[in-house]
């Protein structure tokens, strides 16, 4: 069999929207292929300790594990065997333009999320002044369910404001900036998409993403390739938004969850079902089963 290495994205591909969780349809395929000798690692921007314990409550053996849109790359074993944070000046220079302007954001290291005090219940306030809404489907009762998540969360850490863990010189993998209006959405991404010191990436429909410009996950994919002693052309790959097109576009064997964004499903060989459908099982046991 040529498959020698799954790589998928978690949300809006291995997770189901209601729960955020791996059903367990798609954890007994994985299953399926880590016994048939084939590896499994994920991509997401979410942190590395929250991404493994996705994959411990599903139980899976611990994966490979590409955090933060490709800022850290960490082995089964939790070695991190890449890591690219973000520099501070930059950082410092697009927290202050987020802020001056309202944005909700965040940043994210291997292990944890902080997200500033001041801006957790933002989120409320830009679904109420919102003009163009970017999703039609929102409604307050979400909103409150994102603030809660986000809120709530064991990794997610609310702090007075970001100065500390900057200036503790903890690696920064990503920043995160939310918008719910069209053109506020629009016009920080027009503003970071030249960002000096940084480069944009998008994980949803309502987000922006900054990263070193090193980082993306089809450049760390082949880090770990390179580490594993795998061909790129051995490697499926498995996403739905943007910022998985760059390992999409690397691999032998590229696939968009049903619910992709159009512009990763021309990208790809295969549409699978939706996330929904359990579309990651149903792609594995196909190509498992030649």
């Amino acid at each position: 069999m040529g498959l020698k290495l799954i790589v998928s994205d978690l949300d809006g591909t291995l997770l189901d929207s209601k729960y955020r969780e791996i059903s367990p349809v798609n954890a007994d395929a994985l299953k399926a292929a880590q016994n048939a000798g084939v590896t499994f690692a994920v991509a997401t921007g979410r942190p590395y300790g929250n991404a493994l314990e996705v994959c411990r409550r599903a139980g899976l053996a611990d994966p490979y594990i590409i955090s933060n849109h490709g800022a850290f790359v960490h082995t089964k074993d939790g070695r991190c065997i890449h890591e690219a944070g973000l520099d501070i000046a930059p950082l410092t220079r697009a927290i202050d333009w987020l802020k001056t302007n309202e944005y909700y954001y965040s940043v994210g290291t291997a292990k944890y999320t902080y997200v500033p005090v001041s801006a957790v219940n933002r989120l409320d306030s830009e679904f109420e002044s919102a003009t163009i809404l970017v999703d039609t489907s929102l409604t307050k009762e979400k909103i409150r369910e994102r603030v809660t998540w986000l809120s709530t969360d064991k990794d997610v850490q609310i702090v007075e404001n970001l100065d500390g863990i900057i200036s503790e010189k903890a690696s920064i993998g990503h920043v995160t900036a939310i918008a719910f209006d069209a053109v506020k959405l629009k016009n920080g991404r027009d503003y970071f998409s030249t960002f000096e010191g940084m480069a944009m990436t998008m994980a949803s429909a309502d987000n922006f993403e900054m990263v070193h410009p090193s980082v993306s996950k089809g450049n760390v994919l082949e880090i770990l390739a390179r580490h594993l002693g795998i061909l790129l052309e051995n490697v499926m790959a498995i996403g739905d938004n943007y910022n998985d097109i760059s390992m999409l576009e690397k691999v032998g064997i590229n696939v968009a969850i049903g619910n992709a964004e159009t512009a990763v499903k021309e990208c790809c060989k295969y549409v699978a079902p939706t996330n929904d459908e359990n579309g990651v099982a149903q792609m594995v046991t196909r190509m498992l089963a030649g």
